[in-house]
């Protein structure tokens, strides 16, 4: 999980890892692992790899419609639906995209990967967390994956988000064949008006 906060005039970076959630193990195969991250810009993940079956094949996502149910969850829980940030899509899409294309599963495994720098990239300056899911068959499986697991919940029902993108990309590298559908989950927050931005970012 990692979080990122914009803090007046002052740029402080403290790194922890944890590692994605728990890996549940079923018969005839692997279940759910959950990771995460998040800043004033990032935080939370979480993944699910079974074995490949050979029929797998690319979902049919709609993004308004993934949104659509993340925000059905949160009316749940009486919070405010996440209003769809062009920024915040772009930033979970080029995310998924390159997880696809790599066959790799994280919030950073590069340093083009790093939360900060995808967040800047996209031109979001505020605050945000991530959740990440992988293997899961649809959006309504990837959203119980993350309330499953409790920093991504957090993540996800985060009272002061108020604004999200929702991605999906299907693995076509050739590599890692367990990881099939891949999930970008990115929540966010505008900084408050007049706000002086330098990254702090926390991971936990």
């Amino acid at each position: 999980m990692r979080e990122m906060f914009n803090h007046s005039g002052l740029a402080t970076r403290r790194n922890a890892l944890t590692r994605l959630g728990r890996l549940a193990v079923g018969l005839g195969g692997i279940a759910a692992l959950p990771a995460c991250t998040s800043v004033l810009t990032q935080e939370n993940a979480t993944s699910h790899a079974a074995l490949r079956p050979s029929d797998v094949a690319p979902l049919d996502f709609d993004p308004d419609a993934g949104l659509a149910a993340i925000n059905a969850t949160r009316r749940k829980f009486f919070l405010q639906p996440f209003a769809a940030d062009p920024r915040l899509q772009l930033a979970a899409q080029n995310h998924a995209d390159l997880m696809a294309r790599t066959g790799q599963f994280g919030h950073e495994f590069g340093p083009d990967t790093k939360f900060p720098v995808r967040m800047a990239d996209v031109g979001f300056q505020g605050s945000a967390g991530e959740n990440l899911g992988v293997g899961y068959g649809s959006i309504e499986d990837a959203i119980q994956g993350w309330l499953d697991s409790p920093k991504h919940r957090e993540i996800l029902l985060r009272r002061k988000y108020d604004l999200a993108g929702i991605a999906y990309a299907f693995n076509r590298s050739g590599k890692h064949p367990r990881r099939t559908h891949f999930w970008v989950l990115e929540v966010g927050q505008n900084p408050p008006p007049g706000m002086r931005l330098g990254p702090y970012v926390r991971r936990i």
